[in-house]
């Protein structure tokens, strides 16, 4: 047997960003809106709040999970409902989308059917696994062939994770070594791309971790369904799993593609990997609008381990302990950061209440890093800022991220146009008591909040 250790075939993966032309739709000829009475026409509520469904709304995605919009579990996930509701009353077709929370790539995939050129940051380097993935057509492929021919490689691959052992049963290892050693050596980026997801959840289905969590966790539930898988003809059960799930992506791929009714042209550029607080400090000074708009769901206040979320999956993408490490340090829980001005009373009426220094801490960091970002990014913002947040809460003390946010653009020039309101019906997030980040009570937010801001073009 081939070790792809012993002769160096696979190199460490970079955090390097990529950009490239992709196919367009003309924007809305396929749009057919409903009658809801919470339609919201652009200018037709200033500074007001009004309840929306986004699912009623944007009748033409028949899911949040459509398509490749539901590729792979990703905490806290954008719906393509929003986005698409945005685009459809914001975007103008030829125009540049920036997303620079961008999660799993729901913002740039759903601009990328209205025709609008995107531009896409995150700190998870998934990020541009995920979307490459996404995009890609479906090419016919004999599954049972492919899925034997990973179960039979002769090649053998593990990652560099000191403690893989503690989180995959002994006995499970040398298995996934010899598929991930198929997919590390595959020289076919078009299978690697269709592999990729079901490997990854085939992996995760065999490992000790809490699925319920957020963070990387074992625990008893998680070790006694191993046990319990492992009593039963496993690998068989692998075999079938791995042909099912090459298939869903196939279909997933065809879904997506069937909602684009024609190809053109779109700029596109991903940045995986990226701290979006440093870089955009770096942009500070630069002249230009960069973007027309900005939709974000910027990391909630008390659910940002993202990267503790894919850690298991970097691993096996090769991504060594000292990458992943220095991902983990960039997070806002643990991201030191400089105090911004923020002009906001309610900011600061709410910081003056909060006297446990821990809380204190998690507070100011919060703010200071995304209103930071978000403010140094607005300068290079031609018309929208345009803002997906929930109201959280500290020790059962409210903070209405929304509010805060309005209050502070407004005091640099941007007009509030509508916070459109929406009730949340699922999300993927850890579900535990006490958040891991913080050690506080977990809170659970019963709508999120769609901030539209404008830009004052009165001089």
């Amino acid at each position: 047997m081939t070790s792809l250790h012993d002769d160096h075939r696979v190199q460490e993966p970079s955090l390097t960003s990529y950009s490239s032309a992709v196919g367009q739709l003309p924007l809305l000829e396929w749009y057919r809106p409903t009658n809801s009475q919470t339609k919201v026409q652009p200018g037709e509520q200033h500074g007001k709040e009004v309840e929306v469904v986004f699912r009623e709304l944007v009748p033409y995605i028949p899911s949040t999970t459509y398509g490749t919009f539901g590729l792979y579990r990703y905490p806290a996930k954008f719906i393509p409902q929003v986005v698409a509701y945005v685009i459809e009353h914001y975007g103008v077709r030829g125009h540049t989308v920036f997303d620079p929370f961008a999660g799993c790539g729901t913002s740039g995939l759903t601009a990328r059917l209205f025709g609008l050129n995107y531009e896409l940051w995150d700190l998870n380097p998934l990020l541009g696994i995920l979307h490459e993935i996404a995009i890609t057509k479906p090419t016919p492929v004999d599954v049972p062939q492919l899925a034997q021919k990973m179960l039979n490689s002769e090649i053998e691959w593990l990652p560099d994770w000191n403690n893989l052992a503690y989180w995959f049963p002994q006995e499970v290892i040398p298995f996934l070594s010899h598929l991930w050693g198929y997919y590390h050596s595959c020289s076919d980026e078009t299978i690697k791309k269709l592999i990729t997801v079901p490997l990854l959840k085939l992996t995760r289905m065999f490992s000790y971790n809490d699925a319920q969590r957020q963070k990387l966790s074992r625990s008893p539930k998680a070790m006694a369904r191993i046990t319990d898988l492992l009593r039963g003809d496993w690998k068989s059960q692998a075999r079938v799993i791995l042909q099912t799930e090459i298939n869903t992506i196939m279909t997933k791929q065809l879904e997506y593609q069937s909602l684009m009714l024609d190809q053109g042209h779109v700029n596109v550029s991903i940045h995986a990997g990226i701290d979006t607080i440093q870089r955009s400090k770096e942009l500070k000074g630069e002249k230009g609008h960069h973007w027309h708009l900005l939709i974000t769901s910027p990391p909630y206040l008390q659910a940002q381990e993202y990267i503790r979320a894919s850690k298991i999956d970097l691993f096996w993408m090769g991504y060594s302990e000292e990458q992943i490490r220095a991902l983990r340090k960039k997070e806002l829980p643990y991201h030191e950061v400089e105090a911004v001005p923020i002009f906001s009373p309610t900011f600061e009426r709410l910081r003056q209440t909060l006297n446990e220094p821990k809380i204190l801490q998690v507070y100011e960091r919060y703010f200071y890093s995304v209103v930071g970002a978000l403010t140094a990014l607005s300068e290079h913002v031609q018309d929208y800022l345009i803002l997906f947040v929930g109201p959280a809460s500290l020790r059962a003390q409210a903070i209405p991220i929304d509010r805060i946010f309005i209050e502070h653009f407004e005091a640099l020039g941007w007009i509030h146009e509508v916070t459109l309101i929406d009730k949340i019906v699922s999300r993927v997030l850890f579900r535990s008591k006490k958040n891991p980040a913080t050690g506080l009570e977990d809170y659970r937010m019963k709508t999120e909040h769609l901030v539209v801001l404008r830009r004052n073009t009165v001089s």
